[in-house]
Order: C-alpha cells, then structure tokens, then sequence
C-alpha cells in the first residue's frame, strides 16, 4: 500500500510540470548564475579597499647615504668653540603617518561608481537569464505543438484502422476494389511514419529541455499547457536590456561626480618619527631621534581644462546612451503592434477553426457512410478525411499559437 500510494504521488507531480516550473528550474541550474554570488564578493572586497582611503597610513621608510659633500660653516676666530663637522655617511628610518581629514568627495564618488558597477554586472546576467527563459519558452511550445499533432495522427490512424476493417468487409462483398483497401493502408503507413517523426522529434526537444532545466521529463504528457490572460496592452518598458542601459547610464553620472570631486581640496594629518644620522639638527653630528607633526593641503586649482574636457566626454556618453534608450523603446513599440496584432488574429482565427471542425465532421460522417455502401472510392474519402485532419491541426496549432502570442508579448515587454 504505501509503495502504490507513493507512486501515485510521483505519477500526480509527473503531470504536474508548468512553463513556470521550467522556468525557474533552468535559472537555477543555469552555470552563470554563480557569477551573481562571485559579483557580490567582488564588489565587497572593492567597497572594503575604498573604505582604506580614511583609514592612517603607516610607511616605513630607510636610507643609507654617502655624499661628496656637506654643509660646512666657516672657522670663527672665537676662543673654545669648536666648529662641528658633518659626516658625509647619512642614515636615517622613518615611519611616516598620514591621516586623512577630507578628500574632496573622491571616496563617496568612488563607492558609487563601484556601486554602479556592481548592479551592471548583475544586470548583464538577468539579460543572460531573460534570454534563457525565452529559449525555454520555444523549447515548451515546440512540445505541446508536436504533442498536440501526434495526438490527432493518432486519432487519423484509428480511424484508418477501422476504415480498413470496413472496406475489407466492402471488398469480400464486391462493393470496394482492392485498390481502395490499398489505398486507405497507403495513408495508415503514411500516418505511421509521420508519428514515428513526430515522436523522434519530439525526444529531442524534451531532452533539450531536460538538459537546460535538470528536470527529468519522461513524457511530453507531464506539460501542462499554460492559461494566460491580458487585461490590457499598455505600454510598459522593463526588458532587462533597457533596465541594463539605466544602470550604464547611472554609472556615467557617478564617474562624472568623482570627476568633479578632483578639483576640491584635499586636507590630511601627518607625522613622521624617526631615528638617524643627522636627525632635524643638522649641527648633531650624532644618531639621533627625531618627530613631526602637521597638517597637508592639497588643491589642484588649475587643471588646464582636464576635468571639464573629462566631464564632456561624460555628458557626451550620457548622450548616447539616451539615444540608445529612445531607439530602444521605438523598436520595442513597433514590435509590439506586430504582437498585439497576432493576438488578435489568433482570437479570430480560433472561432473561424471550430467552426470548420464542425462542418469538416459532418462532411466526414456522410462520405463514411458513402465508403460503407460503395458509393464512393476510397480515394475520396481520404481527401475529406485529410481535410479534417488538417482542420483540427489548424484549430490547435493556432489555440497553442495565441498562448504563445502572449507570451511573446509578456515577452517583449519584460514581464516574462
């Protein structure tokens, strides 16, 4: 009992597998993906390295010299003063400290480039994502197509089979020739092979949506067609690939704000200690140690224009992309009425579909009847017959086409 209720569980989920489930499946298997989680460390061990610009600064630093010459003072006529002489050998090991005050901006522009950054580089593998998905898309509807057009061959081959069964019944009492019998298993052996393509091509296509999604997909029976409905067709832009031109955007207005912050001032502390020969006292002729402390200005008050050309070169960037974000949407919005447009052929074209179904029926039922009784060859039976496979083909092919017309435009906008 509970290896049978078990199995049913399996059976029930292995019915149960939606484009949403594939979807998400794939993103997660998909290899890339580890490069979000690589980004972020990335970007906090930069955000940890800008951090350092206001952390003190400790260096330390050593000479040995020898020089040809020093100061020398001149000889005094004065009694008991000797005049001290300075070694031409100088050392000296410093450790110098530097602590800064302000920076003009340059450490909060920094951060908000590598910012900037960060988000492109995610950016850059939702576009790679979106694209993955629309791929599982096709690979979904490619199935339920094939599934659905096997699924009418095989109505066609049974009602070959028993059509078969009634014309050799016709023959044997003289009112078919063989020729008819022969006929109608011409179009049985047909439709056999046309299901066994059918079917190859549809295991291609499962084991191309096994492999992207790691699901284990057994049979195409265990997709679900998706039900999807649009209330409206408002315009709304949030395809990854423009989403991505805003973050490029942002990051050109941050690296024009560190631009900027390199004319402002530039205030430090600083000290130096140190131990050496001479020290500060350059009439010590002895090692010595030695401090200083103080405070640093730096200001670049003339740049000759760098910074400004710098900053139209930035302005110029911000520029095209603009242009690129415009041409975007003009291209999405022509797309679009490409899209609506199948949508609303589709919903026409689907009543049109039954309608032919119901009638391509009743004209099947009739010509069967004629088959029975002889009064017709095989041969036109077989072109009402086709007739009504080619309708229901067309009915279902075009309700699977209208989803996917939604989709394609769910698609198009950004929504998927």
């Amino acid at each position: 009992m509970i290896i049978l209720f078990f199995t049913t569980i399996v059976q029930v989920d292995a019915q149960t597998i939606s484009l949403k489930v594939c979807q998400d499946s794939a993103v997660k298997n998909y290899p890339n993906i580890r490069q979000i989680l690589l980004n972020s460390e990335t970007y906090e061990l930069n955000i940890k390295n800008i951090k350092t610009n206001y952390y003190p600064k400790l260096n330390l630093n050593g000479q040995a010299s020898y020089q040809s010459e020093v100061t020398k003072i001149p000889e005094m006529p004065l009694p008991a003063f000797d005049v001290p002489e300075i070694s031409k050998d100088w050392y000296k090991i410093n450790l110098d400290i530097e602590q800064m005050i302000y920076d003009g901006g340059i450490t909060a522009g920094q951060k908000k480039v590598e910012v900037a950054r960060h988000e492109i580089s995610d950016q850059k593998i939702e576009v790679e994502l979106y694209g993955l998905k629309e791929r599982i898309n096709q690979l979904f509807f490619n199935i339920l197509f094939l599934r659905k057009n096997i699924e009418v061959l095989h109505v066609l081959h049974q009602n070959l089979e028993t059509r078969i069964k009634d014309a050799l019944v016709a023959f044997n009492n003289g009112m078919l020739l063989s020729s008819d019998v022969d006929a109608l298993r011409v179009e049985l052996y047909r439709a056999e092979q046309k299901i066994t393509e059918k079917n190859e091509d549809l295991s291609a296509l499962v084991a191309s949506l096994n492999e992207l999604t790691h699901l284990i997909i057994l049979s195409a029976d265990e997709l679900i067609i998706p039900d999807i409905k649009l209330d409206n067709f408002d315009f709304i832009n949030n395809r990854p690939e423009y989403v991505l031109l805003g973050k490029q955007q942002l990051q050109v207005l941050a690296l024009k704000s560190l631009t900027k912050s390199k004319r402002n001032p530039i205030f430090m502390a600083f000290g130096q200690a140190g131990y050496g020969r001479p020290g500060y006292d350059m009439l010590n002729n002895n090692f010595d140690d030695y401090y200083m402390i103080g405070a640093r200005l730096h200001w670049n008050i003339w740049d000759w224009g760098k910074v400004k050309r710098e900053k139209q070169v930035f302005d110029i960037q911000n520029n095209i992309i603009n242009a690129q974000r415009e041409t975007f949407n003009q291209n999405l919005k022509a797309d679009l009425h490409k899209r609506i447009a199948d949508i609303e052929k589709y919903e026409k074209i689907i009543g049109r579909d039954e309608d032919i179904v119901q009638l391509q029926n009743n004209v099947v039922k009739t010509v069967d009847h004629q088959l029975k009784n002889g009064t017709i060859t095989s041969t036109t039976y077989l072109i009402e017959l086709n007739k009504m496979l080619e309708a229901r083909l067309n009915l279902e092919a075009h309700k699977l086409q209208l989803i996917y017309a939604k989709y394609q435009y769910l698609t198009s906008i950004g929504n998927l």
